[in-house]
């Protein structure tokens, strides 16, 4: 469907006298289309710029320490550029022109692999400084950092001691040791260790025999009295 004005409802290819933003500027000519496609082609670059720099949070107050309504109106400002731009190549849209729809498109995806190889350059050049001077960002260098900033002096690591007792008691029944050397002794294959005893009288006394307990008590009872 074509219009009085020569505008066109629908895509394409054609120059058929459409008005692109500025007074004066119709899609009529060559020389026309030029000049609508480096206002796009500006117009789209001012839009990346502004968001790239909208996304690093950049300021022309690096020098100095701004305010923070300093800071909210300069971010603000730069919003409203941002904005102003994509509502002008929007309107650059409307005229259903492809070709200048394809400017658009390609010189945003342009400007984006720019910002983008951009990030990917700064990312591994960090990384590249990070894996030379790798204690920069280790843990052990912020305790570092942690000890030398407290006014108390450091305390050396010591190793915590763990208390042992000397000896520890097991029982004969519980121990293999213990047994063996019982079955050693009651064998005659060895004599008193320090596990076992076989005698457990003392030499000068008799020896309790099996039946006469009773009269060995009695005797050495009657002997101390």
């Amino acid at each position: 469907m074509k219009m009085e004005s020569g505008w066109q409802d629908h895509l394409h290819f054609g120059l058929f006298g459409e008005h692109v933003l500025i007074d004066g500027l119709h899609l009529d000519s060559a020389w026309s289309f030029f000049l609508a496609a480096s206002l796009t082609v500006s117009i789209c670059v001012s839009e990346r710029i502004l968001t790239y720099a909208l996304a690093k949070q950049w300021t022309p107050f690096s020098s100095r320490r701004p305010s923070r309504l300093g800071t909210a109106l300069w971010r603000t400002c730069l919003y409203w550029l941002v904005t102003f731009d994509r509502l002008l190549y929007m309107l650059i849209g409307m005229t259903f022109s492809l070709w200048l729809i394809l400017i658009a498109v390609t010189t945003l995806a342009a400007g984006q692999f720019v910002i983008e190889y951009t990030d990917l350059a700064s990312r591994s050049a960090h990384d590249n400084e990070n894996m030379r001077e790798p204690l920069l960002d280790s843990p052990s260098s912020d305790h570092f950092v942690s000890d030398s900033a407290s006014p108390y002096p450091p305390r050396p690591n010591r190793p915590r001691a763990k208390s042992k007792p000397e000896s520890i008691f097991i029982h004969p029944n519980q121990s293999n040791l213990a047994r063996a050397d019982a079955a050693a002794v009651q064998m005659g294959i060895s004599g008193d260790t320090e596990r076992v005893k076989g005698n457990v009288y003392h030499e000068d006394e008799d020896a309790w025999e099996h039946g006469r307990g009773r009269d060995v008590a009695r005797e050495l009872l009657l002997g101390r009295q």
